[in-house]
C-alpha cells in the first residue's frame, strides 16, 4: 500500500528528528518530548538538558501539583511541547492520558488546566477468569476499566501538532468492546475533523492451516507506547493481563492525513498458528505489553518488540516453524513484513521453561543502541523477568536453536545472583526466578545501560563499544538499597548535557503504591542526589524531563519540580531538527549541545 506523507512545515517553530534527538537553535534550548522515552530507539535520554546538573539538582522544589484529581488513573509517561499554540497564545504544555479514556493539557510552568476531553466510555466490563485475573488490576482504578493505557505520541508535522492514542471502550447499546485510534488537535483537544477519524481497530490474518484469526478487542489491550515513524503510526497489542482467555500479540499500522484521516496499512499477528482447537485453551498468547514500553524503530524503519508467553509448541503439530513468536524478540519490516529467516527474530532456547513458569520476555521492551564500531554496528538490548540480559545483533538476531541451545546471540548475561556478582546488596528472590523481577525497559546513556528491577535495586551495566562481549557481566547497583526499601519501580529516564551532567531519574513505590521520585548521579548510582514523595502511583510511569523541569504523573495528579527562576522554556526559545546520533564517536565529539541548535 502507498504510505501518505505529511507536510513538514510546523507553525510552532520546532521540529523533531525521526529518533527524537534534537539540537538547539541559537538562544535557549526548548526540548520537546513527543514520544515515550524521548526517541524511537527508546534510549530514554534527553541530551539537551542544560539546567539540571548533579551540582544543583538538590535544590529542586515543587513547581506545582495539578487539581482536580484525574478522572482515571494515569499510567503512561507525560508528553511535553514547548511554546505551542493553545488557549489563544503560545505556551509550554504537558499532556497526561488516563484510564478514563481522557486527556488533560496543563500549562507546563504553572499547572493551569487548558483543556480536558473524554474520548469514549471506558471499558468498565472487564472479563473475569477462573484464577481471578481481571484486566491486570486496571479494573480497580476510579474508572473501573482500561481506557488509554499506552503513552500517546505527538506528530509535530501537522499544524497545530496532533496527538495519536488508543482508547479501550465499551458500547452499552450494542454490548460490544472496542479499541479506537484517535487523532486530536493539541491546541484544543478536539478530534480532528477527518474521514475515518477516530477509527476502530480491526484486522485478521490467515495462518498456515488456512484458518482466519480475527482481532477480538474484548480480550486485547494496547499497553505499549505508540510509535510514529516516517509518517506511519504503529499500535502494539497484547492481552488484558490474563493468558486464560483467547488472545494474541498484534501490530497494526496506519497512516493519517488531515484530508483523508486514518488508513490501515498492515496487520501482523505474533502467534497465528497457535490458535487452540479447544474453547478452553491453552491459548496462543504471545502478547506485546512491555510494561508500557514502546515498539522501537531503527534508521531503516524496521520495527522491534518483545513478546510475552506464547505456547510455541502445544498447538503446533508440525513442530517449530519459525513463524510463531511467543517469548521472542521480533523484527518486522516497515510494512509489517514477518521475519523471513532466523536473522529477524530471536527465541531463547528455554522458551518452554519461560512459558511454564511465567518468565516471559514481554515484561520489558528493547532499547536500540546508537551505531557501534566494528563488525556489529546494529545492536539491540533487552531482558526478561528473570533479569537475563540479551545483547542481539539486529542484522542477525539468532533465531531459535532448539531446546538444548545455546542461544546464538552476541551476548547472554545472566542475572546478578546466578553470576555470583560481588555486591553488598541482598537480591530478593521472586517467584521461580533467580535474583529479582525484571520489569520495565532499560535505558541507555554514555556507554551505560540502566535497568530497574522489582523489588529492586537499580542497576547500571557498563558498555564497551566494539567489544565481542560489550556488556559487563556484573552491574553496579544502587547504593544503600536493602530488601524492603521499596516494592516496585518505573522504567528510568536520563537527563544530560551531551555526555556530561548525567542524571538518572526513577519513581519507586511501596506496596501501598505511595511513590518517591529519586535522582542519581548517572555515573555513580551510589550517589543519590534528590528524593521527594509523589503520592500514589497508578502504573509504571517514567519521569519526563524537559527544560529544567521534571514531570511525574501519579494515579490522580501531575507533579512538577524545577529550580526556581531557571526552569522552563522561555518565550522565543525554539528547537530545530538535527540528525540522530548514530555512533559513539559522534556522541563523544559532538559540540556542546548548550551552544548548538537543536502485562502481556
Amino acid at each position: 500500500m502507498r504510505f501518505a506523507r505529511f507536510g513538514l512545515i510546523s507553525a510552532i517553530s520546532f521540529f523533531l528528528g525521526a529518533n527524537g534527538f534534537v539540537a538547539q537553535a541559537p538562544g535557549q534550548s526548548c526540548t520537546a518530548v513527543t514520544t515515550y522515552h524521548n526517541d524511537n530507539y527508546r534510549t530514554g535520554q534527553n541530551l539537551a538538558e542544560t539546567l539540571l546538573t548533579p551540582a544543583n539538582v538538590g535544590s529542586l522544589t515543587q513547581k506545582f501539583v495539578t487539581s482536580p484529581v484525574f478522572d482515571g488513573w494515569a499510567v503512561g509517561q507525560p508528553l511535553y511541547l514547548p511554546q505551542t499554540p493553545i488557549h489563544g497564545g503560545t505556551h509550554n504544555v504537558v499532556f497526561v492520558a488516563t484510564l478514563a479514556d481522557s486527556v488533560y493539557a496543563f500549562d507546563a510552568d504553572s499547572g493551569k488546566l487548558y483543556w480536558h476531553r473524554v474520548y469514549g466510555t471506558p471499558d468498565t466490563i472487564p472479563y473475569q477468569s477462573g484464577t481471578g485475573c481481571a484486566d491486570s488490576g486496571f479494573g480497580v482504578n476510579p474508572s473501573h476499566g482500561a481506557g488509554i493505557v499506552g503513552t500517546p505520541v505527538i506528530d509535530t508535522s501537522i499544524s497545530p501538532p496532533a496527538m495519536f492514542f488508543v482508547t479501550k471502550e465499551y458500547n452499552s447499546a450494542t454490548s460490544t468492546h472496542l479499541l479506537r485510534l484517535h487523532a486530536v488537535d493539541t491546541a484544543s483537544g478536539n478530534e480532528l475533523a477527518a474521514p475515518n477519524t477516530p477509527i476502530v481497530l480491526s484486522g485478521s490474518v490467515v495462518n498456515h492451516s488456512g484458518n482466519t484469526i480475527t482481532f477480538a478487542p474484548e480480550y486485547q489491550m494496547s499497553r505499549p507506547a505508540m510509535l510514529l515513524n516516517n509518517g506511519i503510526i504503529y499500535v502494539g497489542l497484547g492481552s488484558s493481563g490474563c493468558r486464560e482467555f483467547p488472545n494474541y500479540g498484534w501490530v497494526m499500522s496506519y497512516t493519517f492525513s488531515p484530508s483523508s484521516g486514518f488508513a490501515q496499512q498492515a496487520v501482523f499477528n505474533t502467534t497465528a498458528d497457535l490458535a487452540s482447537k479447544s474453547p478452553k485453551g491453552p491459548y496462543a498468547n504471545g502478547g506485546i505489553w512491555q510494561a508500557g514500553g514502546g515498539l522501537t524503530a531503527d534508521a531503516s524503519g524496521n520495527i522491534y518488540f518483545e513478546t510475552a508467553d506464547g505456547n510455541n509448541f502445544s498447538n503446533n503439530p508440525a513442530g517449530w516453524q519459525g513463524s510463531d513468536f511467543g517469548d521472542s524478540f521480533v523484527k518486522l519490516t516497515p510494512s509489517l513484513g514477518a521475519p523471513a529467516s532466523s536473522s529477524s527474530y530471536f527465541t531463547p532456547f528455554n522458551d518452554r521453561a519461560l512459558y511454564s513458569t511465567d518468565l516471559d520476555l514481554g515484561s520489558t521492551g528493547p532499547v536500540l543502541l546508537p551505531d557501534q564500531p566494528g563488525l556489529t554496528p546494529h545492536v539491540l538490548v533487552g531482558y526478561d523477568k528473570s533479569e537475563e540480559v540479551y545483547v542481539i545483533d539486529r542484522d542477525n538476531m539468532g533465531g531459535y536453536t532448539g531446546p538444548n541451545g545455546p542461544n546464538s546471540i552476541l551476548q547472554d548475561v545472566q542475572d546478578p545472583t546466578t553470576n555470583k556478582c560481588a555486591s553488598a546488596t541482598q537480591f530478593n528472590r521472586c517467584a521461580n526466578q533467580h535474583g529479582t523481577c525484571g520489569w520495565n525497559a532499560p535505558v541507555y546513556w554514555n556507554n551505560h545501560l540502566y535497568f530497574t528491577s522489582n523489588p529492586g535495586p537499580l542497576m547500571s551495566y557498563a558498555w564497551t563499544p566494539g567489544s565481542s562481549t560489550p556488556l559487563a557481566t556484573c552491574p553496579t547497583v544502587e547504593g544503600g538499597f536493602t530488601s524492603g526499601s521499596y516494592f516496585a519501580s518505573s522504567s528510568p529516564s536520563i537527563s544530560a548535557n551531551g555526555t556530561s551532567d548525567g542524571l538518572l531519574w526513577v519513581v519507586t513505590w511501596l506496596n501501598t503504591r505511595m511513590g518517591t521520585l529519586r535522582a542519581f548521579d548517572a555515573t555513580n548510582l551510589g550517589s543519590q542526589l534528590f528524593t521527594v514523595a509523589v503520592e500514589g502511583i497508578g502504573g509504571y510511569p517514567s519521569p519526563t524531563i524537559a527544560n529544567g523541569t521534571v514531570y511525574v504523573e501519579t494515579k490522580g495528579r501531575l507533579l512538577a519540580y524545577g529550580i526556581k527562576g531557571k526552569s522552563g522554556c522561555k518565550p522565543g526559545g525554539k528547537a530545530v531538527i538535527d540528525e540522530p546520533l548514530l555512533d559513539q564517536a559522534a556522541l563523544a565529539t559532538a559540540p556542546d549541545v548548550s551552544k548548538k541548535s537543536a502485562k502481556r
